[in-house]
């Protein structure tokens, strides 16, 4: 081959290979170009610095493992190219989608993302929507009260929940939970429960994430009634980018007799229509329940529920949940309808960003 070509190709080669490294950005030199100067060089705003004078909070701290981890990119991308008020947070933090490309913005929050350790933490990734069967896989700082509403021959029963869960550790989640029920004129605090979840593992590659826990259930009201200790596995996993789906599965074992329990097994499928969290986002859900000693009715109980969450502010951190369980076998009800209301308080104040 004449020198001339050789040389016409290896100049070809040499200007591909430059464009392809152009068509990388540089996320570390973004980020000091345009977020440096609030958010500090290592992720940590500093509180003297006198450029966040009139600021309404500090700027986000990306160098805390736990605040960094607990939210997925995709809504870090949404405040890089939106700006803080598009979900509720900072006016100060200034929109950059007419600065920045696509590419540029997610080179920056992946950059944002690697100012933490966060290998020991869960991913915000797999914090999906609660659904009302279902239990979730993912350690939240929530604040849910829930109403379910039974109708049954005779008088219809009001059972109201309110429900605390608290993170701590980096895998670990708390549960308390009060229960109040009303029925036939009679309204009594039923019972509560305490229990905790912990995280085993989860792959980003294959997109699932697994947990455990333990809950025991103490009868307030009738005092006869055994205390119920609840062993529990639950998973999450993303089937496609708008496909959420979880699973559950629980033993509800009395402590006076565990023959008189049962296994109960949920799965939930969410449709993320929208990156915006305010929104309507519909799901199915299906549970089944396997009494220990059927006393010769229907050996598994299924049950359908169609719902849909709402997420009412900005940012989705208060959210309402309504659905309607409807049997497909022989129950001791009719139908039951629910209604969630969660708080998030991690995210802000309830009040923050309507």
């Amino acid at each position: 081959m004449p020198v001339r070509y050789i040389s016409f190709l290896a100049l070809l080669t040499g200007f591909l290979l430059s464009a392809q490294v152009q068509a990388e950005p540089d996320g570390a030199r973004i980020y000091a170009t345009h977020c440096a100067a609030c958010h500090g060089t290592n992720g940590a705003a500093d509180p003297a610095n006198p450029a966040l004078a009139g600021f309404d909070a500090l700027p986000a701290n990306f160098a805390d493992a736990l605040f960094n981890s607990r939210e997925p990119e995709a809504d870090w991308r949404l405040v890089v190219e939106h700006g803080g008020p598009a979900i509720g947070l900072s006016a100060q933090m200034p929109a950059f989608g007419g600065v920045l490309s696509q590419a540029e913005i997610d080179a920056v929050v992946r950059h944002a993302k690697s100012l933490a350790d966060t290998r020991d933490y869960p991913p915000g990734e797999f914090n999906y929507p609660l659904a009302i069967r279902t239990k979730k896989a993912f350690p939240e700082d929530e604040v849910v009260w829930k109403l379910r509403v039974t109708g049954q021959d005779g008088d219809d029963s009001v059972r109201n929940v309110l429900e605390l869960e608290k993170r701590f550790g980096k895998r670990w989640q708390g549960i308390v939970e009060i229960a109040h029920k009303s029925e036939g004129g009679h309204d009594v605090i039923d019972e509560a429960e305490l229990g905790f979840k912990y995280v085993l593992g989860w792959d980003m590659e294959k997109q699932y994430m697994i947990s455990a826990g333990l809950i025991t259930a103490f009868p307030i009201h009738d005092r006869s009634e055994s205390d119920v200790l609840i062993p529990m596995l639950m998973g999450a996993r993303a089937l496609s980018d708008d496909f959420l789906a979880q699973g559950s599965a629980r033993l509800k074992l009395p402590f006076d007799q565990a023959s008189d329990g049962e296994a109960e097994f949920a799965g939930v499928v969410h449709w993320m229509r929208s990156e915006f969290p305010r929104g309507v986002f519909p799901g199915l859900e299906v549970v089944a329940s396997v009494p220990f000693d059927n006393n010769g009715t229907d050996r598994v109980k299924w049950s359908v529920l169609p719902q849909a969450r709402f997420g009412l502010t900005r940012g989705g951190h208060v959210a309402l949940n309504l659905g309607a369980e409807i049997p497909l076998s022989d129950q001791s009800w009719d139908v039951r309808g629910y209604l969630y209301l969660l708080w998030d308080f991690a995210d802000g104040s309830f009040f923050k960003g309507w």
